[in-house]
């Protein structure tokens, strides 16, 4: 081979190792931009002045739900024992709003709120409820209004012991049977024994608030729901303090109405 063959093949060896030098220096080059750029947009924090949506979903990095903020018709459904029962959402009969779950997943209380007209005028309402674990509402901050007869104040109540999740359970076995007396006559049955072995049911043990004539409340309630202790100031500013015994009898009250009844049993 003589030496002008020899040195066009270095020639072109020389050019072919330069066009891949600058090929991978442009491909190196490029990697390192995109990552930086994909770097530098996950260090940033999404800033929105303003977005739609119908629902939002608060989750562990394990994908556990949280919370959630949505409208009616997105209203989640009732997690007990990590199962789910189609028995609320798209009903809107709970309104809009934020519901909590615990760390298993359960529902846990939640923010509602509700208000539209009606056929006889109009009905609105609000909560702010915190449940028993694996049970209903024990704390309720709440305000409803049919009509100008409106009621706000505070709840306190006793649940069972025994979880909740055997009446939802057999509630959706009633709700697959056919609309009509018979299955409200059954499941008013199932409830009522629901109670009676503690399974479904609470007592107000405390309730401080408005009532509908405009009244202003104070009721303390002994561990079977029976008041014991009212105190209320009417729509005309009057007072009153009625101590009663667990059938709802009346045995001392303020200002002191004087009968032959209470006069044995008045508190000096």
């Amino acid at each position: 081979m003589d030496q002008s063959s020899s040195k066009e093949r270095t020639d072109r060896d020389g050019r072919s190792d330069m066009r891949f030098l600058k090929a991978y220096a442009f491909a190196t080059t490029s990697l390192l931009i995109g990552l930086s750029i994909v770097a530098f947009r996950q260090s940033q924090t999404p800033h929105f002045k303003q977005i739609d949506v119908e629902r939002i979903n608060v989750v562990e990095p394990d994908g556990t739900l949280r919370m959630t903020i949505s409208n009616h018709a997105a209203m989640p459904d009732p997690v007990i024992g990590g199962k789910s029962y189609p028995l609320r959402s798209g009903t809107g009969g709970a309104g809009a709003g934020m519901i909590f779950f615990n760390d298993e997943g359960n529902e846990n209380g939640g923010l509602t709120y509700t208000g539209r007209k009606t056929a006889t005028g109009y009905s609105a309402g609000a909560g702010l409820t915190f449940d028993q674990f694996n049970q209903d509402e024990t704390v309720t901050l709440s305000y409803d209004d049919e009509n100008r007869q409106r009621r706000a104040g505070l709840l306190i109540a006793d649940r069972p012991d025994e979880s909740i999740q055997a009446f939802a359970e057999s509630a959706m076995v009633f709700k697959r049977l056919p609309d009509g007396p018979a299955k409200v006559q059954r499941m008013q049955e199932f409830q009522a024994n629901a109670r009676k072995h503690g399974v479904l049911g609470g007592v107000s043990r405390l309730y401080v608030g408005k009532g509908g004539s405009k009244e202003s409340i104070l009721m303390l309630a002994d561990p079977k729901g029976h008041p014991r202790i009212k105190m209320t100031v009417d729509s005309l500013g009057t007072a009153k303090l009625e101590f009663l015994d667990a059938a709802g009898k009346v045995t001392y009250e303020l200002p002191d109405q004087p009968s032959t009844a209470h006069s044995s049993s008045r508190l000096h």
